[in-house]
């Protein structure tokens, strides 16, 4: 925690000493009130299919993660175990970010997301093998699924930046971060729950069946697109 806590000193200095400037080649944000309606806003079927996707990427990934630990100490592993796997998930989560940023400029967002989808379902699929016991699996579970809610968040984030003219990107982006850091809120409540319940092989099940959510958004974006 005392780390944490210099860290968080350490950018907020950071964050005070940055330069303070505007980019002159876009408009202003719109002030509230004076742009469309945010369910307007957010109705486009690039913007509905990037929310949908950061979404339920966050929602896997923290339904499975947050009780990963619990399941490794049931299976008699001890704090080195667990430190490892979750080390493996935050390296999935974050050390590809310059490549998947790349992968999304080049390839466009769209097959990002496509990607996102299957290394996900994967990953939770591991996770189901993995509830016999296996720790190998676990492990190739949990990078793999950190791995998936990077290419969902990049590919997302872009997505939804693309969808809504520069004035609005905004209030179209915090609408985003509510859903998404709401529907992690709510998975970390549910898992807690289900795992005591169920077990972590179904679990991963639900999580597997979750990760399929962005499917139809998809099938709505390229209806839009061929009709244009």
């Amino acid at each position: 925690f005392l780390v944490c806590v210099i860290a968080c000193l350490f950018s907020a200095v950071a964050m005070q000493t940055a330069p303070r400037t505007l980019n002159s080649h876009l408009p202003a944000p719109v002030r509230i009130g004076d742009g469309p309606p945010l369910t307007t806003l957010l109705r486009h079927p690039g913007a509905v299919l990037a929310l949908t996707s950061m979404v339920s990427g966050q929602f896997v990934m923290v339904l499975l993660m947050t009780m990963t630990p619990l399941h490794i100490r049931h299976e008699g592993h001890g704090l080195g175990a667990i430190g490892l796997v979750i080390s493996a998930h935050t390296l999935g989560m974050f050390a590809f970010s310059p490549i998947t940023g790349w992968l999304a400029d080049r390839w466009g967002r769209v097959p990002l997301l496509v990607a996102a989808v299957c290394v996900l379902v994967v990953a939770c699929l591991l996770g189901v093998a993995a509830g016999g016991g296996s720790y190998t699996l676990l492990l190739a579970s949990l990078f793999l699924l950190g791995v998936g809610w990077n290419l969902g968040f990049v590919g997302g984030s872009a997505l939804l930046t693309d969808s809504v003219v520069p004035s609005e990107r905004t209030r179209a982006q915090g609408a985003g971060d509510a859903l998404i850091w709401g529907g992690g809120a709510a998975a970390s409540i549910g898992s807690g729950w289900l795992l005591d319940h169920t077990g972590f092989a179904m679990l991963s099940l639900v999580g597997a069946c979750l990760s399929l959510a962005p499917v139809w958004a998809l099938v709505q974006w390229h209806r839009q697109r061929d009709r244009t």
